[in-house]
């Protein structure tokens, strides 16, 4: 943790005190976000795309990528609360890979067809309104004619427009491929920080009245360890799909992650709540 950038607002100095003492965790997501830099440099940078799957693989990870790098910034200025929103969507791309990966030709297709229907379904949503602004209408008119011709063929895979690309929810994603009840454990911890539900209040409290409105060391310690775990079992899922043969790296950075996860656990069971 010497190699820190500071953000433009205040962290007070009892933070970065707290911060330190979950530094091996901290370090080993450092190891973790290696793994990916060598995913791109080795397997995606400059290499051909040439299946479904392998377009479909490059995007979720990328996302998931981004993703995590924001939450780790997150936790590093206490911010973990925030994170841990962000584990939400980790999650759902680390199911939604895993789903397409279970039936990787028609999955990977669908996927990458329903853009462009999720836009006509949207746009028909704005259309349905009885009154637009002035404008408005004819604008989306535009809109339909452009999309509708790219659509028409593909509407008979998605007939619900509520149910997106995989015409199944995200439970029962999950419950397809043994999730279920990491959906029902965690998923709703990480949608409670996500939609501010009253579930979720503690970690933005401190006692019983006092709110939390700065960086605290609150929720950092997860918001670390499940924004490192989900997308390291989405490195993973991603390479062995795809057979970029680093299953032994992937390995050796959970054991680390996890023996780092302990040993702050065990050091400091106070910031680990």
């Amino acid at each position: 943790m010497s190699k820190y950038m500071f953000p433009p607002f205040h962290i007070p100095e009892s933070l970065f005190v707290e911060l330190k003492k979950l530094g091996p965790l901290l370090d080993a997501a450092v190891q973790v976000h290696d793994l990916g830099r060598r995913i791109v440099a080795d397997h995606f940078h400059e290499k051909p795309l040439d299946s479904d799957l392998k377009i479909v693989a490059y995007v979720i990870f990328s996302k998931g990528f981004k993703t995590f790098q924001s939450a780790m910034n997150l936790c590093r200025s206490g911010c973990g609360s925030d994170a841990l929103s962000l584990c939400a969507s980790l999650f759902e791309n680390y199911i939604d890979f895993r789903y397409i990966a279970a039936a990787p030709v028609r999955r990977s297709r669908r996927y990458i067809d329903y853009e462009q229907v999720e836009k006509y379904y949207q746009l028909q949503k704005v259309l349905r309104h009885k009154r637009l602004p002035k404008g408005r209408r004819a604008k989306y008119r535009g809109y339909e004619s452009t999309i509708r011709p790219q659509t028409i063929k593909l509407l008979k895979y998605f007939k619900d427009e509520t149910r997106g690309w995989s015409q199944k929810s995200l439970y029962q994603r999950a419950k397809a491929v043994g999730a279920g009840l990491e959906y029902q454990e965690l998923y709703w911890v990480f949608c409670g920080h996500k939609h501010t539900l009253p579930a979720a209040i503690g970690d933005l409290a401190v006692g019983d009245t006092e709110l939390v409105y700065g960086p605290n060391i609150k929720g950092v310690y997860h918001g670390a360890l499940y924004s490192a775990e989900y997308f390291l079992k989405l490195c993973n899922h991603i390479q062995q799909s795809l057979h970029f043969g680093m299953t032994s790296e992937v390995r050796s950075n959970w054991d680390a992650l996890m023996n780092a996860a302990a040993e702050v656990q065990k050091a400091c069971p106070n910031l680990c709540k």
